[in-house]
């Protein structure tokens, strides 16, 4: 009879080397640790750069704010002690003032509360109108500002602002105006009556517009020209028409639209 040979009694490999398993799980766990570590500290260093990057750039921005409101402190202070400085509590410069109504618009001009106040009741064709600052007709070297706010009036179809280099003869004239739709221009009136829109500028691009009051200023050297709105620096350009003038206080309105403008604070220093 044939004998059935024996089965070998085999055990498992996890049986026969528990030594070799134990390695291996022990090398296996450190890797995982290993992994698990190498990916916190990644994302440490990974957080300490963004943290360093973060405070670097809030230090360049607290730095450059720093420097803008010393800036603009130093040119109050400077602005503080110009020559002539009337904060309209008075018509003691001799503003225009009185009732308006014409084939432009009706209305009144005042003085009131401390503020220089152009209420337009009605426009009834497109217009601009002005004050002069009647103290001076043949100014060359200056710097003026005046603060200026919109307080009534569709968006974009109100203006105010400054002329200068006014001369009343034969009808010339820079100006520089804000308008409540945020977009400041320059531009020069020749006696020809013909209009040359110098520049268009957006808030945007290069100043900020405040729905409250906002600062227009304008440094005259000879031929060369420099624009501020809110103490930045808008526009520069040289322009040989016209080396003297006056000054004056301006507001725009279009067609069909009632607006209340008000200035306030205009300061002028001559160079």
């Amino acid at each position: 009879m044939d004998q059935q040979a024996p089965i070998e009694d085999k055990k498992s490999f996890l049986q026969n080397d528990p030594l070799l398993v134990c390695g291996m799980l022990t090398f296996y766990g450190v890797c995982i640790l290993a992994l698990i570590g190498a990916t916190i500290w990644g994302l440490d260093r990974r957080n300490q750069k963004i943290s360093a990057d973060a405070t670097s750039t809030a230090h360049a921005a607290a730095t450059q704010h720093a420097k803008a409101t010393a800036t603009a402190m130093m040119r109050a202070t400077e602005q503080a002690q110009y020559e002539v400085i009337d904060p309209f509590d008075t018509n003691k410069r001799d503003w225009l003032t009185g009732a308006e109504d014409d084939e432009y618009s009706s209305g009144y001009v005042s003085i009131e509360k401390g503020v220089y106040l152009w209420d337009v009741k009605d426009s009834k064709d497109g217009f601009i109108a002005w004050s002069d600052f009647s103290e001076n007709e043949f100014i060359s070297d200056f710097d003026v500002y005046v603060d200026t706010k919109v307080v009534k009036g569709k968006q974009g179809d109100v203006c105010s602002g400054l002329m200068f280099r006014v001369a009343s003869l034969v009808d010339e004239h820079y100006y520089f105006i804000l308008c409540n739709n945020a977009v400041a221009q320059i531009s020069f009136y020749s006696a020809k009556g013909e209009w040359d829109r110098i520049a268009t500028i957006p808030s945007f691009s290069s100043f900020s517009y405040s729905e409250d009051w906002n600062r227009l200023e304008i440094s005259a050297r000879g031929s060369h020209f420099t624009f501020f709105i809110n103490g930045s620096k808008i526009y520069e350009m040289s322009d040989e028409r016209r080396n003297t003038g006056g000054i004056a206080l301006a507001i725009e309105v279009t067609e069909n639209t009632s607006a209340r403008v008000l200035f306030d604070n205009f300061g002028l220093q001559y160079r």
